[in-house]
């Protein structure tokens, strides 16, 4: 069971507001942050190849989910812990809000792992204080290439144990994630074209009359429509739904609604957030040496490759470091 967490040290107010459109997201539920079509957990190669290096701990290890989201990867480690009767202090790190609360809400089956996990939120890893040589593994998917590594690689590295490991799965450029963005990005690009985030925007701030709302919304949603039906989109026809819901409403309704408009409103915000986010990392990925600062760290790289799901989905490439059991700093 986890013990004491390793001290966390409070980040910015800017740091926070960073990090928001994260929080948002994390907020509603989800566990990862994978496509719909392998997004409920970790489960199949994904799991195989967290478990593999899950069982080489002995009982007492300490295990850090660093950019942990929801916690899923820590998750996944306590119930392998459950399963083969281990005791490890488990963390989950992650600069945006964190609600187990909430994840219980939507995986309810999670209960018997969440009390394992000490989750540690508001927290950049660029700021976390954790004591050096205290941690075993530090495990990350789709996180720390969105760290500067400058900064978080050489903090990381002092807080693995001698002999220690990491091991993150990261954004690809021949990832199946990248094509998902690049179709996204696609579309964000319509709506903004089609002004229907800025007209949400502007009758909520009530620049726009109700009236007037709802006829430019009904004109700029047709834009759309070819598109929507073309290609799917769920993001499309999210907004799709979200027009004629507000084309139907009356004045008194639609006013009534004006909580859930600018839900829909800050879902789009957000949601262009995270991709920006998104599509800065696999810029990042194009680098070859991208992780050399690990290196530089002190870390050495033991194995990398490609990781597919369910044999056909390119989820993206794994890599493994190693500190060395004697090197600067050790004891």
């Amino acid at each position: 069971m986890p013990q004491s967490p390793p001290g966390a040290k409070p980040h910015s107010r800017n740091a926070s507001r960073c990090h928001e459109h994260w929080s948002r997201y994390w907020a509603s539920g989800v566990l990862t942050s994978l496509p719909e079509d392998f997004r409920s957990n970790y489960d199949g190669e994904i799991a195989a190849f967290w478990n593999s290096l899950f069982r080489d701990l002995e009982d007492g290890a300490a295990v850090v989910d660093a950019c942990a989201g929801n916690g899923a990867l820590a998750l996944l480690a306590a119930e392998f812990a459950l399963q083969h009767d281990r005791d490890w202090s488990i963390f989950a790190v992650d600069a945006a809000r964190i609600s187990p609360d909430r994840l219980l809400e939507s995986y309810p089956s999670l209960a018997p792992l969440v009390p394992r996990v000490t989750f540690i939120d508001h927290t950049p890893l660029e700021e976390w204080d954790c004591p050096q040589n205290s941690l075993d593994l530090i495990v990350s998917q789709y996180g720390l290439e969105y760290c500067e590594q400058s900064r978080v690689a050489p903090r990381l590295t002092a807080m693995l144990k001698p002999g220690g490991r990491l091991a993150m799965l990261c954004h690809a450029l021949s990832s199946d994630m990248l094509s998902t963005m690049s179709r996204e990005a696609d579309d964000y690009a319509l709506l903004e074209q089609s002004r229907v985030p800025r007209l949400i925007q502007s009758w909520l701030a009530g620049q726009l009359d109700s009236g007037g709302f709802r006829r430019r919304l009904h004109r700029a949603a047709s834009e759309i429509v070819p598109r929507a039906r073309a290609s799917g989109s769920p993001l499309l026809g999210f907004v799709l739904d979200v027009a004629r819901r507000v084309n139907a409403m009356s004045e008194r309704d639609l006013r009534h609604n004006r909580g859930a408009l600018e839900d829909a409103w800050q879902q789009l915000v957000s949601g262009r957030g995270r991709l920006d986010d998104m599509l800065r990392v696999n810029q990042l990925m194009a680098d070859k040496n991208w992780y050399q600062p690990w290196l530089d760290a002190g870390l050495t790289l033991v194995d990398e490759g490609e990781l597919l799901y369910k044999a056909r989905h390119r989820v993206g490439r794994y890599h493994i470091f190693h500190r060395p059991p004697h090197g600067p700093g050790d004891d």
